[in-house]
Formats: C-alpha cells, structure tokens, sequence
C-alpha cells in the first residue's frame, strides 16, 4: 500500500513519524513523509521519502519566544493558527502531491486538518496518530488546564467536549480555508464532531503512548481509538559519541541529564545559569543538552559538560536522571530507560505527561517553569534520587520495553481493515 503520514512540528513530533514509516517500509508499504524540509535530514537517514510542506515550527518558535517564555497555552494556539493562515495557499497544492496515489494517510498534530482534507478530497481513508489523549472520556478529566482534577463523569464529559470546541475555534479559519481552496464544503461552528447527520465519518485514532502510563478509558470503542504504545527512534546503535562526551561520562559516576529538546526559553543566560546553580546545589554531575534553544552553552565547571544534542537511546542509559520539558518522545525514551525524572514543562501536553510521571511514582513533584527557583530544582532532583522513586523507575522501564507500539499500531490498522492482515513473521530485521 501507499501511505503518506502528514506531520508538522518539531522533530519531536517527526521523529515518532520517521520511526513507524520506517516500520511500515520494512513490510513493504511505500511511505512518504510530508513535513517540513528542515526534517530532510531525518527521513533520509531512516530511508523515507519526504514531501515538503510550508511548516518551519523552528522559525515560528523563535519567532515567538517570549509568548512560548511566558506559558499562555491559548495564545499560543493563536499565533499557531494565524501562521497557519499563511501556510494554507501552498498546503493545498503540497498536500495533494504529497498524496497522490496513497491508499492510507495519517495525521497528528497541525498535520491532522491538512490530512483530513487531503484524504477526504482523494476519497482514501485517514487515522489520526496523536501522542496525548484527546478523546472524550466519562474517567477522565481534559488534558488542560488541569488534567489531575477528580470530577464526576458527566462534568469530565462536559469540560473535554468544552476544550475540543474551545481549540476547534482557534484552528477553524486555517482549516476552513484549506477546505475551501480543496474544494470542501466547510465545517460548521463547532467542528466537525457536531454537525447533524456528520458528513465525515468517525476517524480512528492510534495513540501513540504506552497504556502503563496512560490506561485507554473503557468508554473508548475498540474500533475507534487504540492505546498502542509509544514509536521511538532508536539511532544509538549508529551513532559515535564525540571523545569530550566520551571521555566526561568514564571520567566518574553517572551524571545528570539536563535538556528541553526543541523548547526554546525567554531568557537562555537567565534560565541556563538557574540550571548550573541548581546542579551545583546537588553536587552531582551533569550533562547539559543546549537542544534548540532553551540553554546556551557557556563556560562550565568540572562537573558539566554542554552538549547541543545526543540520540536518547545511547545516552539515557549512561545516566543516573533526566531533567527534561515532558515532550511525549523524551518522556518515553526516560521511562524505557529505567529513569526517575524532572519533568519542567512549557507547554501543550508536557503538563500532562508531567502529571502521569508524577501518578507513576517516576516524577516525585510538579514545578512550574514561571516560578521555580534553582533550589526548587535542586529539592527536586534530591527527591527523585530516592530509592522509591528509583525503584518505580526501573518497574516502568522494564513494562516499556515488552511493549511494541508500532507493532500493535500495524495490528490496529488490520483489525480495522485500513492494512491488508499480513502473515506472521512479516516485519523483516531492522537495520
């Protein structure tokens, strides 16, 4: 079959992407990837064909450092939607080539409008693949604001019915627009899940996470929505660590790991010295990943090293904790790692994986980036250094590493006939 997987954002939101094409390429589907060209270099290295689209996530995150700084999650939505606005007159053209001839399309993300419309225009089926719970459900409350709140069924109902509607209005005028230049009729006030008699039909979802740190509600129909586990992109195997890194990691006992992967901060010098005081408080080690933009890389005392980036799968299981923003992909990489964690989100649905952490046992408390001081952090790290925490850590770790999310998402696809059901050992080894 032809696939094509829309998916727009950071490279932690390609990366699972890259993983799970790469998975469906070993059984022999061909899988184009549409994403932005910044990504080129990712989805040749995993031998995957990229369609480029207008979506420089980079160059909007800079762009708007201040309002991400800042943490207003709805005015975020906004700036979001009105560079979508902009984007829209070439998405319709780049969308469409990306999919000619697919027999499947998937979406996450901002990528999920664009290949809902595309799909509906070509007559093919589409999935969603998100990497936070976004359905309604009776058992619990709505990712945001605050997803730990303990309410009565019908009041969690009411309130993740309310968000939905609430974000279907910040993405309305770029999704109508698309429709309109595809030539689709648009969606009413409220969205697509409102309209009397539904034109579109349901679109099942494949959820991206593990289902030991998010169980699937029981009022998710099976044929609709499937807990299948997290995509990681293992490159470790591959990958030369340079000798600086090398060298610092034999040099003494597992450091620290500190980094906010593609999060970008109002005030690199102000926020990289509160981390560098925080770790000077632990007496520890550490080994600082200056990522996009959130850290900067200054001169360092003998306890740390800056790095801009290491692929998770290599380093995590050389370190002792990890300190990060919560992002779905370093969350899994963490926990599969055996990992107690930090978790310091700025926005979306790292608050919520800060949350499950923290119900894990694996995240001892929930800070706030706005407030907390290097003491706070500091107070943080000595906690998850407990033999509690590390002892959860290592119970998740082990649970994350008998799981197959992309494997049972190509189960998925089958048991909702989007993939022709394949014969037992069809997925060849990986290189």
């Amino acid at each position: 079959m032809r696939i094509a997987i829309f998916t727009i954002g950071t490279q932690g939101d390609v990366r699972p992407f890259a993983a799970f094409g790469r998975h469906l390429q070993a059984q022999g589907h061909d899988v184009t990837i549409a994403t932005s060209d910044r990504h080129r270099a990712l989805t040749d290295q995993v031998g995957l064909r990229l369609a480029p689209l207008e979506s420089d996530y980079a160059a909007l995150m800079a762009r708007e450092r201040a309002l991400i700084d800042g943490g207003n999650q709805l005015k975020i939505a906004g700036s979001i939607a009105s560079t979508m606005m902009a984007w829209v007159p070439q998405w319709a053209r780049q969308g469409m080539e990306a999919a000619r001839g697919a027999d499947l399309v998937l979406g996450s993300g901002s990528g999920t409008i664009l290949g809902a419309a595309v799909a509906e225009r070509l007559g093919v089926p589409f999935v969603q693949a998100q990497f936070m719970p976004l359905t309604p459900s009776r058992h619990m409350a709505p990712i945001w604001p605050l997803p730990g709140m303990r309410l009565p069924g019908a009041a969690n109902l009411a309130l993740s019915h309310a968000l939905r509607i609430a974000m279907w209005r910040l993405l309305a005028r770029p999704s109508n627009a698309l429709r309109e230049t595809l030539g689709l009729r648009a969606f009413p006030l409220l969205g697509p899940w409102y309209e009397r008699g539904q034109r579109v039909r349901p679109q099942p979802i494949l959820y991206a996470f593990s289902k030991h740190l998010q169980p699937q509600p029981a009022d998710w129909l099976p044929g609709r929505a499937a807990v299948v586990g997290f995509w990681s992109l293992d490159q470790g195997r591959d990958w030369t660590p340079p000798p600086a890194l090398r060298d610092f990691l034999d040099a003494g006992p597992p450091p620290l790991y500190v980094g906010f992967g593609s999060m970008l901060s109002g005030d690199q010098q102000r926020f990289t010295q509160l981390i560098l005081d925080a770790v000077r408080r632990t007496g520890r080690r550490a080994i600082i990943a200056t990522g996009w933009g959130a850290l900067e890389s200054v001169q360092a005392p003998p306890n740390v090293l800056f790095v801009k980036d290491a692929p998770h799968d290599w380093l995590f299981p050389r370190v002792a904790l990890a300190v990060h923003h919560g992002g779905a992909g370093t969350t899994a990489a963490a926990t599969r790692a055996g990992l107690p964690q930090v978790v310091v989100p700025f926005l979306a649905d790292q608050f919520f994986w800060a949350w499950r952490l923290e119900r894990a046992g694996v995240n001892p408390v929930l800070l706030d980036r706005r407030t907390m001081t290097a003491q706070d952090l500091a107070d943080a790290i000595s906690l998850a250094s407990r033999e509690r925490v590390r002892a959860a850590a290592t119970r998740f770790g082990g649970l994350l590493q008998a799981e197959h999310g992309m494997e049972n998402a190509t189960q998925a696809l089958e048991r909702w006939g989007l993939l022709p059901a394949a014969q037992a050992g069809r997925v060849r080894q990986l290189a």
